[in-house]
């Protein structure tokens, strides 16, 4: 069994981290995944949100300043992520040979020109049009297609500059961790296009829940047998193809909420479109103030709160994070993930996973 090599984190654009210490944690960290970019009429462009992160000169502020920050620590590798939800343009990019040749090369110019290690492709999801994005059935053999032609460029790249086998650009991407993905995907080839793969093992209960339920729980429950877990997707993804050695397992460093729920809590159901995402540092105040009872699921691995005596929020905690970690050493997966870097101001979630990792 080898040991977990990967500790990465996502950092959102448009959120401010100046004041996290990064410093500290670029020594933690092995990746970072800079999200996002988007693609434009098959062209890759910069994410920006004029209202919520200053437009694209304060987008180019901060890679700039996560460039400096890994020229300090030059084992952190930075990648690109390209995509996210609801975002579109990728089932015409991977349409035909001649849109993938130009998608690669426009993906691999925009990774040079901002000075990343690699590029992490977030298309949510393949052939699948639940983000109200274009999907076609062809998305499925496509995909895979789209991978090949952006590693053999990114090879090629690596090749003429000289880089070693153990530096050369990474190609990952991030994977819905459910049947619904699988469907839509060539798992086994799109390993092998992949140097590791961030199963996104969180949003299982999610914006359209209708009732309480554990968002990023390790394993499935007595009460929700059928439901989706973090071991029901590694066993999923592995049956499938992709390498346990490949798999980066994810956390999540916020919670999903739901109204309505009241005292019978887990399972029982809430409020229709009630549904809630509140930070880690959020529920760390929540239940400083009282307001909030922490339960425990031992079945799950996970924990829960009831809020003000009527809200449901699932998320994790230091408890589960370790459990996590164990499970990633036990089943020899390749590390850990999370999303997202600035939801804890507490360091409480990173420095549990960093410690459960070594």
């Amino acid at each position: 069994m080898t040991a977990p090599t990967i500790l990465l984190a996502y950092i959102a654009g448009w959120q401010d981290f100046s004041s996290m210490p990064l410093e500290r944690d670029a020594e933690r960290l092995t990746h970072i995944c800079y999200a996002f970019a988007n693609i434009r009429d098959g062209e890759v462009v910069l994410f920006s949100n004029s209202e919520e992160a200053g437009g694209q000169p304060r987008a180019e502020s901060r890679i700039t300043d996560l460039v400096a920050l890994r020229a300090r620590h030059p084992h952190l590798k930075l990648l690109i992520s390209i995509g996210g939800w609801s975002a579109d343009g990728f089932s015409d990019a991977a349409l035909t040979a001649e849109s993938r040749t130009a998608f690669a090369a426009s993906a691999i110019a925009f990774m040079q020109r901002y000075g990343f290690d690699g590029i992490d492709l977030d298309w949510e999801y393949p052939t699948n049009d639940m983000a109200d994005i274009k999907a076609r059935p062809e998305d499925k053999p496509n995909f895979t297609l789209m991978l090949a032609d952006l590693r053999r460029q990114l090879d090629s790249l690596s090749g003429t500059e000289g880089r070693k086998a153990g530096d050369r650009y990474l190609l990952t991407i991030a994977a819905g961790a459910g049947q619904y993905y699988l469907d839509g995907v060539e798992m086994a080839a799109v390993a092998e296009q992949c140097d590791f793969v961030n199963l996104m093992t969180y949003d299982f209960y999610n914006g359209w829940a209708t009732r309480a339920g554990h968002h990023t729980n390790l394993y499935n429950t007595p009460g929700d047998p059928d439901g989706d877990s973090c071991a029901k997707a590694v066993g999923l993804f592995t049956a499938a193809g992709l390498p346990r050695d490949k798999l980066v397992l994810g956390c999540a460093f916020y919670g999903r909420s739901l109204k309505g729920v009241g005292a019978a809590g887990l399972g029982a159901p809430g409020t229709p479109k009630s549904n809630g995402f509140d930070s880690f540092t959020l529920i760390t105040e929540l239940l400083a103030s009282g307001r909030a009872v922490r339960h425990w699921d031992a079945d799950a691995q996970a924990p829960w709160l009831l809020v003000d005596g009527d809200t449901f929020v699932s998320y994790d905690d230091a408890e589960s994070i370790l459990a996590k970690t164990d499970f990633i050493r036990r089943e020899g997966l390749a590390g850990g993930f999370f999303w997202e870097y600035t939801e804890d101001r507490t360091d409480t979630l990173l420095t549990t996973l960093w410690q459960g990792l070594q």
